[in-house]
């Protein structure tokens, strides 16, 4: 039985075989292959080849000696004659040397050399963190936890110890690469080190941030800034005469941020950006510019909303109403009154100091007041095409207002409505109208000065309707005193105007020389104090309608009563149907124009009588149906 082996506080497994210490007669040398350095302790490295030399006494045979590298002693199953060896993995390992074996059999019939057991070190490159300072210098905390010893190297500088966890800043060579190279070594094993190198950007020169824009909403205060810069920390800070240095530190910021939201601001209050070195404070410290939040309050008054403010900002100011500035005051301004407001309106207000960064105050609202009655309006009454009244009124329509209309001191609806048809009136009547307007805050206007529109009235005075007598009532004009001035007006069937002449109170006659069998009239009163034309209802004359139809004809060729067909005033369209004695058609007519020659087929006419009908319907819807005879003469 193989003793224990104790070899630098480790145990060598117990073999289960016999074996011996290395002698004169069987005793080996290491040596590292990379740097040809014997190995005289008891510690290989992973990855680090090894050769194994013999130093026996005499010189051993090659090819008779094996080698077996394992946790513990090997007693059989050599096969390896390499006298090379790379540890792959960590920990405890064994060498044992099998010398002269019967190789045949395998088994352990040679003599077996067992080294105490090596211990393999792992060599990674060793981890650490760096900081960019201030222009020439760097920050390096060594995070590695495998080597017992280090050396730092900035640039083309010398390495220097340095201690694992501590955080220390070097100076950075003058044009030496911006690089620094960190080498882990252990104390025993001194073959077993590494290396790690990292690239570092050294940051420009600091330049104080801007600090562009403070918006409070509510209670938050939502930051904006420019300017800040990579390798630099920053941090926000508020006013505080009891903080060192009159400012208290709120939060640190990133260099890649460019807005911050802070909630529960305070107000008023003023805050900057603080820029310091990333490894010495001390170094660089630079403050930005200071913003300060606005305070802002808004009160109803009567005809006015009152803002008042307070910020350690000088200003100027602007005022900001419902997204639009309405006002830019100067510097050192706490207070503005909006006169331009409307009873009953929500307006909502901003006021922002825009001298070095702009700070906005959160949004107020104010809805406006007022103790005065509103303007009366100003009313126009006047017909339609359709002979009803449409009244409208003109003036400020701005906030929530409602309107009165009244007929001869009666009232007929109360409406936000600007405009109102009188349903109620059947026919054209003389009347008077007014209106009123109720704000928002429930002050009501005087009443409209009254509109009383014309009333026109046209009648034949004569049968055939070849003179129209029109008279028509005065208008009742919102400015007496004012002159005003009449047109009558003389309409088409679609509207259009045909004739316009001045005409004076209070009746006219008019000789229609239209052909048409309707006349239309209406009266147009301007001036008065009237915001545009008043109009008159339509009166309207209808003629009767006249046809003249010839009983006989002789289409001789002498000029006279050559052609049969139908004559009249204010004639339209008709049918008119000619027959023979045996019901056949031979003559159709739709207009006037059309006429009959008495042939029939291109046939030279054939005296005889013919009977014919007619039928036509007139501009007022009068049908008329008639029948007789015509006969054609020689």
């Amino acid at each position: 039985m193989c003793g224990l082996l104790n070899i630098v506080g480790l145990t060598a497994a117990r073999a289960q075989c016999p074996t011996s210490p290395p002698s004169e007669q069987a005793r080996f040398r290491f040596f590292d292959v990379e740097t040809k350095q014997e190995i005289t302790d008891r510690f290989l490295c992973v990855g680090k080849r090894i050769r194994i030399v013999d130093a026996s006494n005499p010189r051993l045979v090659s090819g008779q000696v094996f080698y077996q590298w394992q946790a513990s002693v090997a007693c059989r199953g050599f096969t390896d004659t390499t006298s090379f060896y790379t540890p792959t993995t960590a920990g405890p390992i064994v060498l044992t040397v099998n010398i002269n074996q019967n190789q045949t059999g395998g088994g352990s019939s040679g003599l077996l050399v067992a080294y105490p057991a090596f211990e393999v070190k792992t060599s990674p490159p060793p981890t650490f963190s760096l900081v960019s300072c201030t222009p020439g210098a760097v920050q390096v905390t060594i995070t590695d936890p495998t080597y017992d010893r280090y050396t730092v190297q900035v640039g083309s500088g010398p390495a220097v110890a340095a201690t694992r966890n501590t955080t220390t800043t070097y100076p950075v060579p003058a044009s030496s690469p911006s690089t620094v190279t960190v080498a882990g070594y252990y104390v025993a094993a001194t073959l077993c080190s590494n290396t790690a190198t990292q690239s570092f950007t050294p940051p420009a020169l600091a330049q104080a941030a801007q600090f562009q824009r403070l918006s409070l909403n509510g209670t938050t205060a939502q930051l904006t800034f420019a300017g800040l810069q990579a390798g630099y920390q920053y941090s926000l800070q508020l006013r505080d005469a009891s903080a060192p240095g009159g400012y208290r530190t709120l939060t640190a910021l990133s260099a890649a941020a460019s807005t911050y939201s802070l909630p529960n601001a305070t107000v008023p209050g003023c805050y900057r950006l603080l820029q310091t070195d990333a490894c010495q404070p001390s170094v660089t410290n630079l403050p930005s510019n200071e913003l300060c939040t606005v305070a802002l309050t808004a009160t109803a008054q009567n005809n006015q909303n009152l803002l008042t403010w307070t910020t350690d900002q000088a200003g100027p100011f602007e005022v900001v109403r419902d997204g639009q500035v309405v006002a830019q005051l100067p510097a050192g301004t706490t207070r503005y009154a909006d006169a331009a407001v409307t009873c009953g309106t929500s307006y909502a207000y901003r006021v922002r100091a825009t001298g070095g960064g702009v700070s906005e105050s959160s949004e107020v609202r104010a809805t406006a007041v007022s103790t005065d009655a509103p303007p009366a309006p100003v009313l126009l009454a006047s017909y339609t095409l359709r002979n009803q009244v449409e009244l409208s009124v003109s003036g400020p329509a701005s906030g929530s207002l409602q309107y009165t209309y009244l007929r001869d001191a009666a009232t007929l609806a109360t409406t936000t409505a600007r405009s109102l048809h009188d349903s109620t009136q059947a026919t054209p009547a003389r009347a008077c109208y007014t209106a009123t307007v109720r704000d928002a805050c429930g002050n009501t206007s005087a009443p409209s000065a009254a509109v009383c529109p014309v009333v026109l009235t046209a009648e034949s005075t004569i049968p055939e309707g070849t003179t129209v007598r029109l008279t028509w009532t005065a208008l009742g004009a919102p400015t007496p005193a004012m002159p005003v001035t009449y047109r009558l007006l003389t309409l088409a069937p679609d509207n259009t105007v045909l004739n316009a002449r001045v005409v004076t109170l209070p009746t006219t006659l008019d000789q229609p020389t239209a052909d048409q069998q309707v006349l239309r009239y209406r009266i147009e009163a301007t001036g008065g104090g009237l915001p545009a034309p008043s109009y008159s209802n339509v009166a309207t004359v209808a003629r009767r309608l006249q046809v003249v139809i010839p009983n006989a004809f002789s289409p001789n060729g002498d000029g006279q009563n050559d052609v049969f067909g139908v004559k009249g005033r204010f004639l339209g369209p008709f049918l008119l149907v000619v027959v023979d004695r045996s019901g056949q058609e031979v003559f159709r007519a739709t207009d006037r124009s059309q006429t009959w020659d008495g042939r029939i087929g291109g046939r030279l006419p054939v005296p005889a009588t013919y009977v014919w009908r007619f039928e036509a319907t007139d501009a007022t819807g009068q049908r008329t149906v008639d029948h007789g005879t015509v006969t054609i003469l020689r």
